[in-house]
């Protein structure tokens, strides 16, 4: 057996599909089913039952498609040690970041990154946090950027700090009345004679008059009948809702489902429900002036935004670089 045929069967085995994998590696169908046959053949043993639909891998496939991950890891390792022994001068970095996190971190450290390493292909594998998660335990990228702390990967994967993102609730001034604010919020508009809707305004209200430069406050027990505005099953962002929501024990009436916080933004912002979104989110629409935000507990919400790889991937100088430069880029 060679490094190309454990490649072949490591991707039918993903596929769960001769045709859909060949498809994949772009060579043929009958070709693929060839050279499938020649490795278990080979081995002596079934890989695949063809019998069922999709198809499904036996024990034996199990272990060949288990230790061929290993040897194209370590394969790919070697290679990666080899560039850096010659300076890191050409190769290609395969990574992972979700659709909107790529616009919106990539524009601020290409050009550094190209400027130290003009030789190196950056590939961007752009989905959702649980499609990248299972194509790094199929090491189709060497890393992804997602925000899940350590306790929430399986085990074998590392989390590294890339930098602290600030989560905040977006709703148009009619969805929020009085009772919503936190009691301190409220007071605080009654003393200053500004409205009981704090939103935008009177957050540079309150900054005017020299008050702490936070966000108005929200309370999520007080809003369990208004309509949210939720990313799809998936996306890191609604895992983190959901669990927000649990602890107040919210079961969320949604409007709509999206597959992007930059979408959910603009429809809360006309009054359609509230969001949950990074601060990200709102600062490529314009910034926080824009919008009408809350923080939504007694303390700022944060989540870390993390460098996800394998404790057994080898991150090269070039990889290693791009991670780094993240870390300078955003950390503050």
């Amino acid at each position: 057996m060679d490094f190309r045929e454990m490649l072949y069967i490591t991707t039918v085995a993903d596929c769960r599909s001769i045709t859909a994998a060949a498809r994949k590696l772009y060579i043929s169908q009958p070709s693929l089913s060839h050279i499938v046959s020649k490795v278990e053949q080979d081995v002596g043993v079934k890989l695949f039952d063809r019998g069922t639909s999709p198809l499904t891998v036996t024990y034996a496939g199990e272990k060949y498609v288990e230790t061929a991950r290993k040897i194209l890891l370590m394969s790919d390792n070697l290679r990666k040690e080899l560039i850096d022994a010659g300076l890191g001068e050409k190769g290609r970095i395969t990574f992972g970041m979700p659709t909107e996190r790529t616009g919106y971190m990539l524009p601020a450290v290409i050009p550094d990154f190209k400027q130290q390493y003009p030789g190196i292909e950056l590939q961007v594998r752009e989905a959702k946090s649980d499609e990248l998660l299972q194509a790094i335990m199929r090491d189709d990228i060497s890393f992804y950027v997602i925000p899940r702390d350590q306790g929430e990967l399986p085990v074998g994967l590392k989390a590294e700090l890339i930098y602290r993102e600030h989560l905040v609730l977006v709703a148009d001034s009619s969805m929020i009345r009085a009772d919503m604010l936190m009691e301190t919020e409220r007071a605080d508009a009654v003393q200053m004679q500004i409205p009981a809707d704090p939103g935008k305004e009177t957050a540079k209200t309150m900054q005017k008059a020299g008050a702490a430069a936070v966000l108005p406050r929200v309370n999520l027990s007080a809003m369990k009948d208004v309509p949210f505005i939720m990313l799809k099953k998936g996306h890191a962002i609604r895992q983190k809702t959901d669990t927000v929501l649990r602890q107040y024990d919210i079961d969320p009436k949604i409007m709509i489902e999206l597959s992007s916080c930059i979408s959910a933004v603009q429809l809360a912002a006309s009054g359609l429900g509230v969001a949950i979104v990074p601060q990200r989110a709102v600062e490529v629409l314009g910034g926080m002036e824009r919008f009408h935000c809350y923080d939504f507990s007694a303390m700022p919400e944060y989540w870390n935004v993390n460098a996800v790889y394998k404790e057994t991937m080898y991150l090269g100088r070039a990889e290693r670089f791009l991670i780094d430069l993240m870390k300078k880029k955003f950390s503050c």
